[in-house]
């Protein structure tokens, strides 16, 4: 691949590569750091800006690769506006122990390859997005020998809970003789009040559960005998009202007018 010369604008081009099998390469820009009110925690002769920073490289992995080629290095920076980004390229501050450092960085040759090692401290790419992942995942040998263990305290306890009430109970003894039994309830189960109104309750509740199961009208004969029972209701009402005004008429309290 070629570099526009006009692109670089000052800047330095180098290439950095994610270890030794992978053959793609990143390109990224470098130039020193230089301004007329230089920050302190950037000094002059030993800062080193670099431009184009994937987003999943880390500081460390861009620490390890130019302390291996220039010397030591004392601090690797994002820019604070493209520290937390996750989806842009970033910008970032190399500061270098010694001069030299500086030096040979400016000093690489034309398209030089940097190596980001995967170590176990500083991974990048796609190693470090299977490690992110696989420890997100619980470990199912773990998981389950954590619920052997609280299974087996839990048990442990109300086997104490139980011999604790039979021990207060044999202590508390009964001088005519009669032994004293403690009840004790399974978990989960709850015995119903043997009451009139709750023994009601639950009929009701029976019963309306039993008329919601219930198809009405749902086939043809089921339909035919409801219309034919609603009309001998309408019949029976009618003749009774008639018996009424009839009744009225004689007592001659009728007045419709």
């Amino acid at each position: 691949m070629t570099v526009n010369k006009q692109m670089t604008n000052g800047y330095k081009v180098l290439w950095i590569r994610y270890g030794e099998p992978n053959s793609e390469r990143h390109q990224i820009f470098i130039k020193e750091h230089s301004l007329r009110k230089q920050e302190p925690q950037y000094p002059k002769g030993r800062t080193l800006f670099v431009l184009n920073i994937s987003p999943y490289i880390s500081a460390d992995s861009i620490t390890n690769a130019f302390a291996e080629r220039c010397g030591p290095v004392k601090s690797v920076t994002f820019a604070p506006r493209h520290e937390e980004s996750q989806n842009g390229f970033k910008v970032c501050y190399i500061v270098f122990e010694k001069e030299s450092g500086l030096d040979k960085a400016l000093l690489l040759p034309e398209n030089y390859v940097l190596l980001l090692k995967s170590t176990e401290d500083s991974t990048t790419g796609i190693i470090k997005w299977c490690k992110q992942y696989n420890n997100s995942v619980c470990d199912e040998e773990k998981t389950q020998k954590e619920i052997e263990e609280y299974m087996h305290g839990y048990d442990q306890r109300v086997a104490n809970r139980l011999m604790e009430a039979s021990a207060k109970a044999e202590n508390r003894g009964n001088p005519d003789g009669w032994t004293v039994v403690t009840g004790t309830k399974k978990r989960g189960q709850r015995a119903l009040l043997r009451k009139e109104s709750a023994i009601g309750k639950v009929r009701q509740k029976q019963a309306k559960s039993n008329e919601k199961k219930q198809l009405l009208n749902f086939y043809t004969f089921q339909i035919r005998e409801s219309k034919k029972q609603n009309l001998a209701e309408l019949r029976k009402k009618f003749e009774q009202d008639k018996e009424k005004l009839q009744q009225l008429k004689i007592k001659r309290t009728f007045k419709p007018f």
